[in-house]
C-alpha cells in the first residue's frame, strides 16, 4: 500500500501550509490584534480594555476576511470565548445586550417582514408601487422607497421600526417579483439602496431617530454653565438639513445604481455560457469545471462572478443536478457558504401559485391572513407615531414590535414554527448582541475616550483655521463609527468631546452642534452593524459583506462631501454658521 507523499522539508510544509486557502485570513485575524498588543499601552487604559480591543478589532477583520469560512455569528461567538478566558471580559458583560431592547426590536422586525411576505400583503402594495414606478424600471421603483422612507422618517423615531419593519418587507416582496430567476441582483440593489436612504433621512430630522433628542438635549445644556447659550430646534434642525438631505436622497440611488447595478452579470462568463448552449448541450460537471479553470483565481472570488454561475447552473445545467453541485464545490473555496446557500428557486418555480396569480399587472383576491396583517401594520404605525406626540399615549417601539406579532401569532399569520424557523432573526441576535456588548465594554474601560482626548488634543495643538479645522474633525468623526455597533452609543461617547474641540477652534455654537447631529446620522451607513436597520436589511443575506462595506464607503464619501462641504454653506446662508 503506498503511503501519502510527504514534503520533502520543513520549509517545503510551511509554504505548503501558508499556501493553504484558510491560511492567509487568519494570519489577517491574529496579525491585527497582534499589532494592537504589540502598541504601547495607555497609562489611562487597563490591560483587559487593550486586550478587549484586540479581541474587537480582530473579529471586525475576520468578518470581513472570513477564515475558514466562518461567518460573524461563529467569529462572534469565539471572541466572547477569548474575551472571557483571558479575563478581559466577564461572561455577564459580555451576554449583557441580550435584553438590550434595541436588539429585540431587530428581532421583531424580522418577523412582521416575513408575515408581510407570507401573507402576500407585501407583494399587493409592491405591485402597487411597481405600477407607479412602470414594469421593469428598478431605479424609479428605488426612488419610490426612497420616498416612502422621507415621509415617514419625521413621524417615526425608530429607524428600525421604520426601514426594517416597514420598508424592507415590501422590497423583498418586489425583488421577488423582478428576479424570476431566483437571483438576487434586484433584491441586492434595493437593499442597499433602503440601507443607505435610512441614514440620510435619519439625519433630516430630530424625530426620525431615537439618538437625535439625546445630541439635542447635549448641545441645550453643554456650556449653559460656560454662559454659552446654544439653542437646537426642530426647526433649526430641519432647515440645516433640507437642503443637504435631498440632494444625497437624490444621489444615493443613483451611486448604488453606479456601483452595484441591479441586473449585474459576469460578461465573459455570459459569453462562454451562451457558446456552449449554442451547441445544444447543457452544462454537466466537466463544464462548470472548465469554466471555472479558464476564468481564473481572480475572477472566481468576485461576488459578481458567484453570482452569474449560480444563476447559470440552475437555469442551464444538467437536471441530474451535476453542475449545480460541482459549482458549490468550487466556490466555497473562496465564498461563505451563507452566501451560496440562499434558496434560489427555478424560473418555473416562482411562487405564482402563493400569489393567486398575480404578477405585477394583476391582483389576486384579498385574504384572511393580508386583512389581519394589514390592520396589524397599521396599528403598529399609529403606535410608532403617536409614541410621545399623543398625550397620555406612552408605548416604547419594541413594546409595540412584541404586540404586532403576537397579534400575527394569535390571527394564525405566523406560526410558532414561522418564529423558529426564522434562521436570520436568531443569527443576528447573536452577533448583534455580542457586538454591541463588546463595543459597550470598550467604552466602560476608557478605550473611546482615550482616542477621543487624543484626537480632541490634536486638533487643538494643530491651530488649524476653523472651517477646515472643523471639516476634517467632522469626516473624523464620522468614520471612527467603524468602531461602534450602534448610533446612539457613538453619539453619547464622542459628541461632546468633539462640539467642545469644534467651539473652541472658533466653529458658531450652534452650526457646530447641528452639524455634527447631522455626522452622527449619516455615519450609519458605513457597516452591516452601524445602525438599527443595518442588521435587518444585512440578515437577509441578499448582499455579501464586502460588498455591504465597499457600497457603504462610497456612498458616505458622497455624504459628507455634501453634507459637509455644501451643507456648511447651506448653513452659512442660514446664519448657522
Amino acid at each position: 500500500m503506498n503511503s501519502p507523499p510527504k514534503p520533502k522539508s520543513l520549509s517545503a510544509w510551511l509554504l505548503a501550509v501558508f499556501r493553504s486557502q484558510d491560511c492567509w485570513p487568519w494570519t489577517v485575524v491574529f496579525g491585527t490584534a497582534g499589532a494592537v498588543l504589540a502598541f504601547p499601552r495607555p497609562s489611562s487604559v487597563t490591560l483587559a480594555g487593550w486586550g478587549l480591543l484586540a479581541i474587537f478589532l480582530g473579529t471586525i477583520v475576520g468578518a470581513v476576511v472570513q477564515p475558514s469560512g466562518l461567518g460573524l455569528g461563529p467569529l462572534c461567538v469565539i471572541a466572547v470565548a477569548v474575551a472571557c478566558s483571558t479575563q478581559c471580559l466577564t461572561i455577564t458583560a459580555a451576554l449583557k445586550d441580550l435584553g438590550s431592547k434595541n436588539l429585540w426590536l431587530v428581532v421583531m422586525a424580522f418577523f412582521i417582514a416575513r408575515a408581510l411576505t407570507k401573507s402576500n400583503l407585501g407583494a399587493r402594495i409592491a405591485r402597487k408601487l411597481a405600477s407607479v414606478a412602470g414594469e421593469g424600471n428598478t431605479l424609479a421603483l428605488a426612488y419610490c422607497f426612497t420616498s416612502a422612507e422621507l415621509l415617514l422618517a419625521p413621524m417615526i423615531p425608530s429607524v428600525t421600526a421604520r426601514s426594517g419593519s416597514i420598508i424592507f418587507p415590501l422590497i423583498i416582496s418586489a425583488a421577488n417579483e423582478r428576479d424570476p430567476d431566483g437571483s438576487r441582483h434586484v433584491s441586492s440593489f434595493l437593499t442597499l439602496v433602503a440601507f443607505q436612504s435610512s441614514a440620510i433621512t435619519s439625519a433630516m430630522f430630530v424625530t426620525a431617530m431615537a439618538g437625535n433628542p439625546v445630541v439635542q438635549g447635549f448641545a441645550n445644556t453643554l456650556f449653559k454653565d460656560q454662559g454659552l447659550s446654544i439653542e437646537v430646534t426642530p426647526l433649526n434642525w430641519m432647515l440645516g438639513s433640507i437642503l443637504p438631505g435631498l440632494i444625497c436622497l437624490g444621489l444615493a440611488p443613483l451611486v448604488v445604481y453606479f456601483v452595484h447595478p441591479p441586473l449585474s452579470v459576469d460578461p465573459w462568463l455570459m459569453k462562454q455560457t451562451n457558446t456552449h448552449n449554442e451547441m445544444g448541450k447543457r452544462l454537466d460537471g466537466k463544464a462548470v469545471d472548465r469554466l471555472c479553470s479558464e476564468a481564473g483565481e481572480a475572477r472566481l472570488k468576485t461576488d459578481l462572478f458567484r453570482e452569474t454561475l449560480l444563476d447559470v447552473v440552475m437555469m442551464y445545467g444538467d437536471v441530474e443536478g451535476r453542475a449545480r453541485s460541482r459549482a458549490h464545490e468550487i466556490l466555497v473555496k473562496y465564498h461563505s457558504k451563507d452566501s451560496l446557500n440562499t434558496p434560489r428557486p427555478s424560473p418555473v418555480a416562482k411562487s405564482k401559485a402563493a400569489q393567486g396569480g398575480a404578477t405585477l399587472s394583476g391582483a389576486a383576491p384579498w385574504t384572511r391572513a393580508e386583512t389581519v396583517t394589514l390592520v396589524t401594520v397599521v396599528l403598529m404605525l399609529f403606535a410608532w407615531i403617536a409614541e410621545g406626540k399623543v398625550p397620555g399615549f406612552k408605548m416604547e417601539p419594541t413594546t409595540t414590535a412584541f404586540c404586532g406579532v403576537s397579534a400575527l401569532i394569535l390571527g394564525r399569520v405566523l406560526t410558532w414554527k414561522d418564529i423558529i424557523s426564522e434562521k436570520a432573526a436568531w443569527n443576528t441576535l447573536v452577533w448583534l448582541a455580542i457586538l454591541s456588548s463588546l463595543a459597550n465594554a470598550l467604552k466602560d474601560a476608557r478605550v473611546i475616550s482615550f482616542f477621543s482626548e487624543q484626537i480632541a488634543q490634536g486638533f487643538e495643538r494643530a491651530h488649524l483655521e476653523a472651517w477646515s479645522g472643523f471639516s476634517i474633525l467632522t469626516v473624523v468623526y464620522i468614520y471612527s463609527h467603524y468602531f461602534f455597533a450602534s448610533c446612539s452609543a457613538h453619539m453619547v461617547s464622542m459628541y461632546t468631546a468633539f462640539l467642545s474641540v469644534a467651539i473652541s477652534i472658533g466653529v458658531r455654537p450652534l452650526g457646530a452642534a447641528l452639524q455634527l447631529g447631522y455626522a452622527s446620522n449619516i455615519m450609519g451607513n458605513l457597516t452591516h452593524y452601524a445602525s438599527g436597520a443595518a442588521p435587518v436589511l444585512f440578515g437577509k443575506g441578499y448582499v455579501s459583506l464586502g460588498e455591504w462595506w465597499r457600497v457603504g464607503f462610497i456612498v458616505s464619501v458622497m455624504n459628507v462631501s455634501v453634507f459637509v462641504l455644501l451643507g456648511s454653506v447651506w448653513m452659512r446662508s442660514l446664519g448657522y454658521m
